[in-house]
């Protein structure tokens, strides 16, 4: 069972990040946040939190559309196209079938938020130009750009002598790039001095932005969950709209039901069976004086996320043990 799991989980991952949908859309947030610090320079207060708060949502809606998008492309079209037979009939169950989904296209939504919080912290350590004698961070605006120019040159250069996916290529050697471009940002101070934990990565709060990335990927955990559990019924148009029909009312889910709780069942029920994804929205509590996101809370969202997003891969093997494939 775990061999078969391992083989659809990792086909499905290769898939999912070959998809030219999944490449323009981290190419698009990465150049969003990448340009960020362009654009809040022109803001008046607050302009570093200004673009942090661009970076999160930037994370936070492209990653949702790529965890829906990539559900319904390995999920309902697999069984639009019927080609979901043809795994099935092999000595795979249908609760595998779920469960190796559902952890490819976690991996495929770990490693574009990866590569979107890799090129906002980058952005952070960089800052807003306020002034002209602004001194240039040279080795964190190296660190966002060469891993992406590299991961670009060596696709190209694969596809075209090797027939190989360029966007898959691109990205997977982009990846390793960017890790040891972060790690070395931990060492290596703006003027090129070797610094250990430069002091400008405290200054700007780089270490808790990290942690709020971490949370905006907790949410599209549980997002894609939600994804997983209506692909196995409905087509890709009907599960885009439920998804951002439970996206936005997840996200005001306690001004909706949380006032109502108290006085009226239906609330109660509905305060707890749509997901609370505010919670995962830290970013009013970022660059103030003493910013602080507890670790506890830290640990509380991700068993909540956990518990939500295993109470949907349930719901969703259910509902999908019920449907008849050819």
């Amino acid at each position: 069972m775990l061999s078969g799991l391992w083989t659809i989980a990792k086909n499905s991952f290769i898939e999912v990040i070959r998809q030219p949908v999944y490449a323009i859309l981290v190419v698009m947030g990465m150049v969003l946040i990448g340009f960020s610090p362009a654009v809040t320079m022109f803001s008046m207060v607050e302009d570093e939190k200004l673009m942090v708060d661009i970076g999160l949502a930037t994370i936070m809606l492209f990653g949702i559309a790529l965890a829906v998008l990539s559900v319904t492309e390995t999920v309902s079209r697999e069984i639009e196209d019927q080609t979901v037979g043809a795994i099935l009939s092999k000595p795979v169950g249908r609760l595998v079938f779920v469960v190796a989904k559902f952890i490819a296209v976690s991996m495929a939504m770990a490693l574009g938020i990866f590569l979107l919080g890799a090129v906002l912290m980058t952005a952070l350590r960089i800052g807003v130009p306020s002034s002209v004698d602004h001194q240039m961070d040279w080795p964190a605006l190296l660190v966002q750009i060469v891993p992406a120019l590299v991961g670009i040159a060596v696709g190209i250069y694969a596809n075209y002598f090797y027939r190989s996916s360029f966007t898959s290529t691109a990205i997977l050697t982009a990846l390793p790039l960017y890790v040891v471009g972060l790690a070395l940002l931990l060492v290596v101070g703006p003027q090129w001095q070797f610094e250990v934990l430069p002091s400008v990565l405290a200054e700007r709060h780089v270490g808790q932005v990290a942690l709020a990335v971490l949370l905006v990927w907790f949410g599209i955990w549980v997002m894609t969950s939600i994804a997983l559990a209506v692909s196995t019924r409905l087509n890709v148009v009907l599960n885009v709209i439920i998804c951002l029909a439970v996206f936005f009312v997840g996200m005001t889910s306690q001004f909706l039901f949380g006032q109502f709780a108290s006085d009226s069942a239906a609330a109660w029920v509905a305060l707890r069976i749509v997901p609370n994804l505010y919670v995962f929205w830290v970013g009013d509590k970022l660059m103030h004086e003493l910013p602080f996101i507890p670790l506890p809370y830290v640990g509380m969202t991700a068993l909540y996320a956990l518990g939500y997003a295993a109470t949907m891969v349930a719901l969703a093997a259910c509902l999908f043990e019920r449907r008849e494939v050819i």
